[in-house]
């Protein structure tokens, strides 16, 4: 049985806080509300400038993430990011608790790679913090990788690293992949209108559902996660950006070709107890404003 969004109300506002349109400052450092995740590099997160894609509203969040990006750990493993993470104290989730998200994401560049190279992006991540592997997360796996689960063009798929990792799924249940969602190279110069249902569950209760724009792609069932550590945060604490988890595969097969600049942007990130609350398109159909 869902539980109730706890506390909903200070949820509710926050989140509007967090993307009130007269607060936008294009030279903000990140996001109201949200800090920068291992990102000293300034052009790594910015405002969109005139003429820059809009999905709705004033501006969108801008990211690029170009070869050599990295910051603290990430520059002595073979990772680099251009990401931002919600603060603790404004992390919404809660183990167990039903919750849901929206944004629009829309890929300037970012083109598909073969798995002998791919970076493996991520594009939104869902984690209890520090070295936790990540509950939920949106990563480009690259073409011919053996992951099963729909349209194999569709190369962005879900994948669950603290249950593959915590109860040891491995290849048996496709290293934690459970749908594949879209194809990167489709959502290239458009906007891609994303909902997610979930309630991070540690048990078979748990369901994560996905709605590509408007069409449902993802309908699992079964456990979220596996660790419940609140050290670090009350619940698994979002964040988003373009985040190349691995660089092994393309140092090792072209060390000597610059990875490429990688741009997205993303807009109208909301969080809500229902799908009304976060859907673009039913928040257009229903006449309501637009957050930035």
């Amino acid at each position: 049985m869902k539980k109730s969004l706890f506390p909903i109300n200070l949820i509710l506002a926050l989140s509007a806080c967090m993307t009130n349109t007269a607060s936008v400052s294009r030279n903000a450092d990140a996001p109201n509300g949200y800090l920068r995740n291992l990102m000293p590099h300034s052009h790594g997160f910015q405002y969109s400038s005139d003429g820059e894609p809009v999905r709705a509203g004033l501006v969108s969040e801008r990211y690029e993430l170009r070869d050599g990006d990295c910051g603290g750990d990430d520059c002595v493993s073979p990772r680099y990011r251009s990401e931002v993470r919600l603060a603790s104290n404004r992390t919404q989730a809660r183990i167990g608790e039903d919750i849901w998200y929206g944004w629009s994401f829309y890929n300037q560049n970012i083109q598909s790679y073969p798995a002998s190279v791919s970076l493996m992006n991520v594009f939104g991540q869902w984690k209890m913090g520090g070295s936790n592997p990540p509950s939920i997360k949106l990563v480009q796996i690259g073409r011919g990788e053996a992951y099963r689960n729909g349209n194999r063009s569709h190369d962005v798929v879900i994948q669950m690293d603290d249950a593959n990792e915590g109860l040891n799924w491995g290849e048996r249940r496709n290293w934690g992949i459970v749908c594949r969602l879209f194809s990167i190279d489709q959502a290239r110069g458009r906007w891609t209108d994303i909902v997610i249902n979930t309630n991070f569950s540690t048990g078979d209760d748990g369901y994560l559902r996905v709605w590509i724009n408007g069409d449902q792609r993802c309908d699992y069932s079964g456990p979220i996660s596996a660790i419940t550590d609140t050290s670090l945060y009350p619940g698994p604490n979002v964040r988003r950006g373009i985040y190349g988890s691995s660089t092994t595969r393309w140092d090792r097969v072209q060390p000597n070709i610059p990875k490429p600049t990688m741009v997205a942007f993303y807009d109208e990130f909301r969080v809500g107890r229902s799908r009304q609350d976060v859907d673009i398109r039913l928040i257009e159909q229903a006449g309501s404003s637009p957050v930035d």
